[in-house]
């Protein structure tokens, strides 16, 4: 408990600075305000949500890349609080873009038809999101203490630009990949993790 308690302390004091306060708020007005307001009622379609939902990858992977100063070897234990608090990161700003952007729409329509989400296929798009952002932080964490943080920071950029392919091509079918790509998702992390602990030692 104190290991993570002390990796709370170092990330906050990472993302505690006027640049990275201004730079968040510019992703809430962006992602939970004006593309919120600009689609309307489609913003609610599964797809979109379960995009948003999957947002928490995006940041979890960085932030624990980031989380490894370069030259200072790290346990297990500590690499371990740092993927969590990466993970837990990550999705709080999801649950905030995606909480921000359901807020606008309904304010933005008060009077007028919004059809309610369907809460099952965001469920299963949520429980994918955290998993695949699990992995990627997992991954991250591995290459970072095994090579640098500056080859993690490479091989997330590569992953990231596979998955924007992926979700160009097949975004649509995001919500019927729920549980299955959640398992896989969590098996790879299983995987990185002990090679993480190999890395450690």
């Amino acid at each position: 408990m104190e290991i993570f308690s002390a990796e709370i302390r170092s990330f906050a004091s990472r993302i505690g600075s006027l640049r990275s306060i201004l730079m968040h708020l510019a992703l809430l007005a962006a992602f939970g305000i004006w593309i919120p307001q600009w689609k309307g009622v489609d913003f609610l379609d599964s797809p979109v949500l379960g995009a948003y939902a999957c947002l928490a990858l995006i940041f979890a992977g960085p932030a624990a890349a980031q989380a490894f100063p370069e030259g200072i070897s790290s346990s297990f234990g500590q690499a371990n609080a740092r993927i969590l608090v990466s993970v837990l990161y990550g999705e709080l700003v999801a649950l905030a873009l995606l909480g921000a952007g359901i807020a606008t729409v309904y304010l933005t329509h008060r009077g007028g038809f919004v059809p309610t989400p369907d809460w099952e296929s965001l469920a299963k798009s949520a429980l994918f999101g955290w998993s695949a952002s699990v992995m990627l932080a997992a991954l991250a964490a591995w290459v970072a203490v095994r090579f640098s943080r500056g080859t993690a920071v490479i091989c997330l950029r590569l992953v990231f630009f596979g998955l924007l392919i992926l979700f160009y091509y097949r975004g649509q079918s995001l919500p019927e990949v729920g549980l299955s790509g959640a398992a896989s998702c969590l098996a790879m992390a299983g995987l990185f993790i002990l090679m993480l602990k190999k890395a450690c030692r």
